[in-house]
């Protein structure tokens, strides 16, 4: 036991002695390691503080601009006023053919409720009513014009052999 507490006891004395040493070290690479990382900060923040710094305009510059900025607002102001005025035509436009197609369809309306009317006596004869019919215009109905067999082309005045 006493060879293992003589030797714990030397390798204690090593171990001190090897801290004091590296203390020493450790205080010189410490000045250094703080030197590297200092150099290596600066080396990242280079990138990130560069800032790119754009040319000024001149005043005929901002001017020039500021003029085509009001010809662009003005512009686009003309072509809303010239899609409303469009739009609204159209929709004059459809609105007379709805009231067209809606005067038709109350007239047709009329037409038939008199036929029905004039029908629905019993004692009507079928020659009155026909004379009913043949006085309410025709409907129209679309007739298919025939077409003409295809003319045969004249024969050419050049003949080749």
């Amino acid at each position: 036991m006493e060879i293992k507490k003589s030797r714990r006891e030397q390798l204690l004395k090593e171990l001190q002695d090897l801290e004091d040493e590296n203390l020493e070290d450790v205080e010189d690479l410490g000045v250094q390691r703080s030197k590297d990382v200092v150099e290596e900060e600066e080396v990242e923040e280079k990138p990130k503080t560069v800032k790119r710094v754009k040319k000024e305009r001149t005043p005929a510059q901002l001017k020039a601009f500021e003029k085509a900025r009001e010809t662009a607002r003005v512009n686009a102001e003309m072509r809303k006023a010239e899609r409303e005025l469009r739009a609204e035509e159209e929709r004059k436009v459809l609105e007379e053919k709805v009231v067209k197609k809606a005067i038709s369809v109350k007239k047709k309306q009329i037409k038939k409720q008199a036929v029905l009317d004039e029908i629905s006596d019993d004692e009507t004869d079928m020659v009155e009513i026909q004379k009913i019919a043949k006085k309410l215009p025709a409907t129209r109905s679309v007739v298919k014009s025939k077409e003409l067999p295809a003319e045969k082309p004249a024969p050419s005045p050049y003949i080749f052999y």
